[in-house]
Parts: C-alpha cells; structure tokens; sequence
C-alpha cells in the first residue's frame, strides 16, 4: 500500500520560534517524531511518504498517490487537520486519524475521518495494517494498555527533509510518576515511567546521524527523570556515544525541578552532552501549587535549585501558568517579578487551561465553570470561569509579559545565565558554517535593522566583558529572543488588549444582570 503521513500546520506560538526559525533560514523546529515512528512499524512492502505541512505545501497530487492518509496531530493543529481530512476524502481517500488530539477528544474528530486510532499506537499499528489490506477498516482502534517501549525500530528519519529543521527529537521514556491537576501526560502515558533500552536509543542516533543532522538534539520525554534509575543507567552509554562520534548534538530535554537534588544525574547530563533543561516552575505560590496537586515543587526552593542547574552547565527554560483559583493581584504582581530577577532568558508564560480529560477539567465541569473545550493554544483567555474577575487576571498577565519580553528585560535574564554557565567552552553540536551564518545574519538583522538594536548591542558588550567564553551562546540566545520579543508586541500584545475589551464588557453585562438589594438592575454602565 501506499501511506502518506501528513504532519498538519501549527499556528504561530512562543513555543514554534518562528521568528528566530526566519533569521535562521530553517523552515521549522522540529519534525514530527510521532508519525516518524509510526512510519517505522508499518509493514517493510508498503511505500510511505511524509508531508509535514509546517514545510511544505500539501498537494492534491500527494493525497491522489496514497491509498491511505494518515493524520496526527495536538489539539492546537485542529483547524489544519480538519482541512487535510477534508480536501482527502473529497478525493475518495481513507483517513486514518490519531495523535494527542484524537486520543483525548476522539469524539470531535470522529465526524471528519474514516478511522480512530486512540491510545499510545504502537499495538495498534499490526491490527490496523493488516484491516487496511483486507480493505474492512472498523472506525476506531483503542489501546488496551501502556505499550513496551524496549521494542522499538529508530524512527524513519530518512523521510525527512533534514535541513529544513532546527532540531530533531527522539524519545527516551513516557510518562511521568506526579499529579498536577492541569496536566494531560498523565493521563495519555500514566504515570509509571516506561523507557527504552539505552542501546536502542544510541541505534536511533545512528539513524539520525546517517541522515547528515548535526546540531541541537531535543530529547522528548515530558519528564526524563521520571525514572531516575534507568536514566542514570543510560546516561554512561549516551555519554561513551556522544564522545566517539564528537559530540555532534547539543542535548536538551524537560524534567521535573527535582533535578537540582540530583547531582549523578545532573553530571551526567551534562558529561554526556546535555546543556539545557525545560522545567515546570508554573508559579512561586505555595498556596497556588498546592491547590494544582504540584507538590514536587513544594519540596525545593526554586530561586537555589535554577541557579543549581545553571551553574552546573544546564541553562534553564521554563514553563509558568498564570490563572490558578490561589492567585490574587498580589500573587501575579510576585510572579512577574520572580520571572524579572531570574535567570531564566525564555519565560514560558501562559494563561492557565482546562484541557481535555484533565483532573481539572473534570473538576470544573463539576463545579459549573467550564465554558468550552480547550482549543490547545494557552495565550489567550481562560476556557473556564476564573476566581479572579477575568479582565484583572488579562490585565496582569498581558503587564508581565509586557515586562518579561521587553528587550532590556530579555536581555538582563540572559546576562544573568550567562554569568552563572561555567566557564568552560561549550562543546557545539553546530557545523561551523550554520554557526556562523546564525552570527552574521543576527549581527545584520537584530544588531542592524533591528528595532531593539540599541538593547542587543549593549547584551553582546557586556556578554564581551563578563563571559566571553559564552559568546556563542549568548548569540544563540539572542536568536531565540528575535522571536520571543517581536511576537509578544505583533501579536500577543494586541490580541490581549481585544481580549481585555472582550472580557471587560461581558463582565459589564453580567453585573446589569444582577438585581440590585431593591430589585432593581444594575445599570449597564457599571464601571468594571
């Protein structure tokens, strides 16, 4: 048979850096490792095709080749793959369907395409091949239960246009042993940890080295400590892999803060080529991580453990949430503060959101406070009903990132992780040539047409003077801030301030409808 498997479009993000992906000259960050691994278990005899939407266009000569479309995607990719399935089953071709999004709404896709596949895919693939040959395809697969990941062939990485991404994923492990209560991780992959076997994972870089890819490599797991002892374990081998082939990546992954109490691990990460770290701060509130059932961060002090993983090599990104029942005006004001002093240059800050099948979700549905089903994208208002009256929550969340991705802001953060790196010259995973085209073409396009040119001259002479050892991560830095400055004033800025006016006149509304102690009704123009 012949299988296409097509990657639907993203919409504009923080997390997508498209901006810094354009003075780069890639066309994506990553490709999508989910259907590449989905591609190497489909039988040896078919002939499969990847079309990956966020760089290429999807043409109608691409679905009239294939017999069968396969469509995977996130909540935030709905609006594209409504499209795909669309334009292919006016062309009389069977959709098949899976991914995050269908698996925790299955029934919002079950209109558009000809089958579900929902679940973790992997014991599903056999089945599902072997009814698409038959030709008597049923309308859904369910997983049954958490599938071994010891098993695993690499991922197709030879479908792949290489140069046209920034970075390239591969999967260690899934799942993750916490509880918060806005998370849906643990309720697709559950919450034992489930790992690879530390030589299969170094047959997947061989893979993914055979293709020519050399450069930043994001290791996928949504907490890769989750099972501390196996990745202690694997750590050695990575490190011996990095070694003999020269260090041909610059790794980073997500873990849970609790890293920082970790000192075998956190050495031998960085050993093994590891020099970044995505962690889930979410807030400095006590009261806020309590109620969200976020206890791991209960047990650290945050301020001492990002500075930990800085100063032991591991530059720190993080993710924060705004819009918890805990948070009042004062407590957001402390947040945006925190984020300020902090080393902590890309600032993940979003606005607090029910996703789908979440112990939060379930909670408000019970409490009479969801509004709609999420729509992925967390940078706009809240889905549900918040305690804080909604326009002040939009005010101070639109005031922090206003303030954390003001240049000088930006760069002040940068700074202070650069001090705190070691010493010592990193060891780039980039071709010389790529790393020097990045250098001059943000010289030109941040240092001299710019519109914060004054701010990133001034970064780059105090990076001169303070860390010169850092200079070439302090470019890197600077590249990922051509995004995150300029979409937060072209695009989230004016979107918050309609959002405001939204929510500022609905609450109007709501208060004309309240009866006054006379009975009367409050007049419309109440001021909010």
């Amino acid at each position: 048979m012949k299988a296409l498997c097509v990657s639907p479009c993203f919409p504009e993000t923080y997390w997508g850096h498209e901006h810094a992906l354009r003075l780069i000259g890639k066309r994506a960050l990553l490709p999508p490792l989910g259907l590449l691994t989905v591609a190497a278990l489909l039988p040896k005899d078919w002939d499969v095709r990847l079309c990956d939407m966020n760089i290429q266009s999807l043409e109608d000569a691409d679905l009239d080749w294939a017999d069968v479309i396969f469509l995977s995607g996130m909540l935030v990719q709905r609006p594209s793959m409504l499209e795909v399935a669309g334009r292919a089953r006016a062309r009389g071709k069977l959709v098949v369907a899976g991914g995050p999004h269908v698996t925790a709404t299955p029934e919002a896709m079950a209109p558009y395409v000809d089958t579900l596949v929902i679940g973790e895919a992997e014991e599903l693939v056999g089945p599902l091949c072997a009814a698409l040959e038959s030709g008597t395809v049923p309308d859904r697969f369910i997983a049954t239960s958490r599938p071994d990941l010891t098993s695993l062939p690499p991922p197709r990485y030879d479908l792949l246009d290489i140069k046209a991404y920034h970075a390239v994923g591969v999967q260690w492990g899934r799942g993750c042993p916490f509880r918060c209560e806005f998370c849906d991780i643990i309720e697709m992959f559950g919450r034992q940890p489930r790992t690879k076997e530390p030589g299969q994972l170094c047959r997947e870089l061989d893979a993914l080295l055979a293709t020519g890819f050399r450069g930043t490599l994001f290791v996928v797991d949504d907490n890769f400590v989750g099972n501390r002892k196996a990745t202690l374990a694997m750590l050695d081998p990575l490190g011996e892999w990095m070694r003999s082939h020269g260090f041909p990546f610059q790794i980073l992954t997500e873990a849970s803060i609790d890293l920082a109490g970790c000192d075998d691990l956190i050495a031998k990460m960085v050993a093994a080529g590891f020099d970044c770290v995505f962690v889930g701060i979410e807030t400095p509130s006590p009261d806020a991580l309590r109620e969200t059932h976020k206890t791991q961060n209960l047990a650290t002090d945050l301020n001492s453990s990002v500075e930990k993983l800085v100063r032991s090599g591991l530059e720190v990104t993080a993710g924060f949430i705004m819009g918890f029942d805990a948070d009042d005006a004062d407590a957001l004001d402390r947040q945006r503060e925190w984020i300020s002093r902090s080393p902590i240059p890309q600032a993940m800050l979003g606005l607090l959101t029910a996703l789908p099948g979440t112990q939060l979700e379930r909670r408000l549905r019970r409490e009479g406070r969801l509004r709609e089903s999420a729509s992925g994208e967390t940078f706009t208002r809240p889905n549900f009903e918040t305690k804080l009256p909604e326009p002040t929550l939009l005010r101070s969340y639109r005031k922090a990132l206003a303030q954390i991705y003001q240049p000088e802001e930006y760069f002040g953060r940068c700074v202070r992780a650069l001090a705190l790196l070691p010493k010592q010259s990193p060891r780039l995973g980039l071709p010389l040539g790529y790393a020097l085209r990045c250098f001059f073409r943000s010289l030109w396009k941040q240092g001299v047409r710019g519109s914060y040119r004054r701010a990133y001259w001034k970064f780059l002479f105090q990076v001169l003077r303070q860390a010169p050892k850092r200079f070439a991560r302090a470019i890197s830095l600077a590249v990922a801030g051509e995004h995150m400055i300029r979409y937060t004033r072209e695009s989230v800025m004016p979107r918050l301030a309609a959002d405001i006016e939204d929510a500022e006149r609905e609450s109007t509304f709501a208060l004309a409808d309240l009866p006054s102690a006379g009975g009367d009704r409050i007049e419309a123009d109440v001021a909010v």
